[in-house]
């Protein structure tokens, strides 16, 4: 195996999440004998810091990105956000074009165009990309390749800003996404990552981001490392909430741009945490095993008190927090906003993700497995169970 973002091949393994179906790949009953997992283990690299799945653990994109179950438009937090940073990009950087890598269903797109700018998005998900078109947001149904870049500059010039959320994480193609971006980015552009960060997910011990669709965990240090490839510097550094914590970068084209103290301080904080030691890998790993046990103890102890659960929220994270905890049975149903799951099952437990309005008896416990909106999801749906409590809940 070759390091995603350095080519190089010394690795420290550290965690195992067992076997697990890739986590968006929501079932019908029918489906359940042809189910197929694989191995869900995160090693980092040696020599830049990129902690990634290792190479048993990959599966090809097509397998993950073409149909996509996940729309982002679903969460008012999520909308919220990108409207805020379609304001920021209109007001700091008068942006006349941005293209939105990884647009989903033209969430932030929206905003930008209601904002006065001229927005692109480019999605693999057929079904996200035709939603997107529909609701008369530019979309280009296809992954960020040079094509797509060719594609967008012959007809609409270079771009001013180029933002790709969470798809740094989702790419297993590093070198030429970048090589891509850079290729689109006017003279003067700018680029803005935004990605889970690993200093949250370490320090949180939030396991459950971990699932095969995210190929990759960034922190501020081997993003730096990356980037220093391409003869670019991250200037900026924001944390930001979504994701149960994540980083927003800002970079340019050269090496003589002025570096503010946002990344100095983020990078010395790393340091300080200890994100070079490969013993806080070691104890990160050490703490999510013991979780497992404590939730396994929790919900039991709930059930032993013939106790009617159901859960709330089937993101990605709940495939993998649940298939990793054994957890099945214990859990009635699953309700879940988003149209696209309802009347399927959760990948790998096969618990059957329904519409609020089919809950016809009021369980003494919602377990919120979309746990980052939980105040949202009680506050929406409060005469929906006796009591809601979040799955970090059951981890003490």
């Amino acid at each position: 195996m070759k390091c995603r973002s350095c080519n190089k091949e010394e690795f420290l393994d550290f965690i195992s999440l067992n076997k697990q179906p890739p986590a968006n790949a929501f079932l019908k009953e029918d489906d359940f004998k042809q189910e197929m997992i694989y191995p869900l283990d995160v090693t980092c690299c040696k020599n830049c810091l990129l902690v990634q799945l290792t190479e048993e653990s990959y599966i090809p994109r097509d397998k993950l990105f073409l149909d996509y179950a996940y729309a982002s438009s679903i969460s008012g937090g999520l909308r919220n956000h990108f409207t805020e940073l379609a304001k920021r990009i209109k007001s700091e950087f008068n942006a006349k074009l941005v293209v939105d890598i990884g647009s989903n269903d033209g969430v932030l797109l929206k905003p930008l165009i209601e904002s006065g700018c001229s927005a692109i998005g480019v999605e693999p998900a057929g079904n996200l990309a035709k939603q997107a078109n529909d609701n008369g947001l530019d979309t280009i149904c296809s992954y960020f390749n040079k094509d797509t870049v060719d594609k967008i500059i012959s007809e609409n010039g270079k771009a001013d800003i180029v933002v790709a959320s969470n798809v740094f994480a989702h790419s297993d193609k590093l070198k030429e996404m970048a090589e891509c971006m850079f290729k689109l980015l006017s003279k003067n552009g700018t680029i803005i990552i935004e990605v889970q960060y690993l200093l949250n997910t370490l320090k949180d011990l939030t396991f459950d981001n971990i699932y095969h669709e995210h190929y990759n965990y960034w922190s501020l240090t081997s993003l730096i490392n990356f980037f220093n490839h391409y003869d670019a510097t991250i200037y900026r550094a924001e944390k930001i909430n979504t994701h149960g914590g994540s980083i927003r970068v800002y970079l340019k084209k050269g090496k003589k741009i002025k570096i503010e103290n946002s990344v100095k301080t983020l990078i010395k904080e790393e340091e300080k945490f200890g994100i070079k030691k490969y013993q806080t890998y070691q104890e990160f790993a050490k703490k999510v095993y013991k979780i497992r046990d404590n939730v396994r103890k929790n919900i039991l102890k709930l059930k032993n008190k013939n106790t009617k659960i159901i859960g709330y929220g089937s993101p990605a994270k709940a495939t993998t927090a649940l298939n990793f905890f054994g957890i099945s049975k214990e859990i009635d149903c699953i309700v879940e906003d988003n149209k696209l799951k309802h009347g399927k099952f959760l990948p790998g437990m096969n618990i059957p993700i329904l519409s609020k309005v089919q809950i016809k008896e009021k369980p003494d416990y919602a377990v919120v497995l979309a746990w980052n909106f939980l105040d949202e999801i009680k506050k929406k749906n409060s005469d929906l169970a006796d009591k809601f409590i979040s799955i970090k809940d059951l981890e003490i």
